[in-house]
């Protein structure tokens, strides 16, 4: 049994999203055996991947070619810049996609690239400053409390994990108690929320031992009810999820 089955078999109703992930987890595996490589000024793949890595990505997520040529072509021109992505900001001309559908498309096909990028930085650079990734300036959204005692957060883009502040909101690291709310839910024994009122962010705290059991990625899925809660209350999230939503509400 997978960690993806068990988590299925604990919460069934969240069979899509988990199975839609290993499709992500498909495409990115085979995508790493496409030679990428970042340059110094590179913002996005380089116009020769394209062809292979759409192919690629329409076979394993299970999308019509014909629907990614708007944004392949834009690619082509050298028009996408990756490094934005993490900021929150998406093209701003013109693509034919919702705003969201574009987010998410652009979060899913970018991962590859995002872990090549991961990969050329020095592995010392890991502390996370200013509440932002060291390698790609995306912001937290999941910590958890390591056997260390320290606070602990990992990317949604690159993967890059390490050290936040330990109390506060890491986000954007305010400290004051009376901004700071902590949110626990029956039946979700193992995560909590923590919302911050000075930046109406939020981050998901996760037990360690789910971390370990199931990853990080696994566990942010394996809590998505959460997310639409909490969104529902006016907080936002900051990076997307493991299948590129950032968006979450009980409102569609």
């Amino acid at each position: 049994m997978t960690v993806i089955d068990d988590v299925i078999r604990q919460k069934p109703h969240l069979a899509d999203p988990l199975r839609f992930y290993e499709k992500t987890l498909q495409f990115i595996a085979a995508a790493r055996d496409i030679p990428l490589s970042i340059g110094p000024r590179q913002t996005a793949y380089g116009p020769e991947l394209l062809d292979e890595l759409f192919a690629l990505f329409s076979a394993r997520m299970e999308l019509a070619e014909s629907t990614l040529v708007p944004l392949k072509r834009a690619m082509e021109l050298r028009e996408i810049d990756f490094t934005r992505l993490p900021l929150g900001e998406t093209p701003a001309f013109s693509l034919p996609y919702p705003e969201d559908d574009l987010a998410m498309l652009l979060s899913l096909l970018s991962r590859p690239w995002f872990l090549v990028l991961h990969d050329t930085c020095p592995a010392g650079q890991r502390t996370w400053e200013e509440g932002k990734c060291p390698v790609c300036n995306a912001q937290p959204v999941v910590t958890w409390i390591g056997e260390d005692t320290a606070r602990h957060v990992s990317c949604s883009f690159c993967t890059t994990s390490g050290q936040t502040i330990k109390t506060g909101c890491p986000v954007c690291l305010a400290t004051d108690a009376s901004k700071q709310k902590t949110l626990f839910f029956e039946g979700e024994e193992g995560f909590r929320i923590d919302t911050c009122d000075r930046c109406r962010s939020y981050v998901k705290t996760i037990d360690v031992a789910l971390v370990n059991r199931w990853s990080v990625p696994v566990a942010d899925l394996a809590s998505l009810p959460l997310d639409i809660i909490v969104q529902d209350k006016g907080y936002a999230r900051r990076a997307p999820n493991p299948i590129g939503m950032r968006k979450i509400t009980s409102h569609g």
